[in-house]
């Protein structure tokens, strides 16, 4: 499992004691985090599968709320948090990326990914991102759906 701080303008890995040092919780609470991912991610995966999917990976946030209550703060379970991949295909020896993940590839190919990642090295200011085609807008748009059915089992 992961470990990433938010007190940064990018997401940064941290090993689990740097986590402890700098976030104010016990490592019974980072367990307690732990174990509540877990089970999120084995429910999600469960229910995932139901409908043809591979569960990959996904990001959860947490805080601590009243009496140091570990919460769980963002959505997961999303194409935006999380990646998918099509367990039929995945059994014939092909990946299908089904996630937010082909619109960071269309801009890997244009060399935006590029000259932002120049941009931040250097610390110059982040170069604007540039409008997508409407073709990936379309296909973005043809993904969520789909996967919104996928995911719920309902129509969209």
């Amino acid at each position: 499992m992961e470990v990433t701080t938010k007190f940064e303008k990018f997401d940064r890995n941290i090993t689990n004691e740097e986590a402890l040092e700098i976030s104010n919780i016990t490592p019974d609470e980072l367990n307690e985090i732990f174990d509540v991912v877990l089970k999120v991610d084995a429910l999600i995966e469960r229910e995932a599968a139901k409908n043809g999917l591979i569960h990959v990976d996904g990001k959860k946030e947490f805080a601590l709320g009243p009496n140091r209550k570990v919460v769980l703060v963002d959505t997961f379970g999303t194409l935006d948090e999380d990646r998918w991949w099509d367990a039929a295909a995945y059994e014939d020896g092909e990946c299908i990326e089904l996630s937010k993940e082909f619109v960071r590839t269309h801009y890997i190919g244009t060399g935006h990914q590029a000259e932002l990642k120049q941009a931040r090295d250097t610390g110059a200011e982040d170069i604007p991102i540039p409008e997508l085609p409407q073709s990936v807008i379309d296909d973005t748009a043809q993904l969520y759906a789909s996967m919104y059915e996928r995911l719920t089992s309902q129509e969209f």
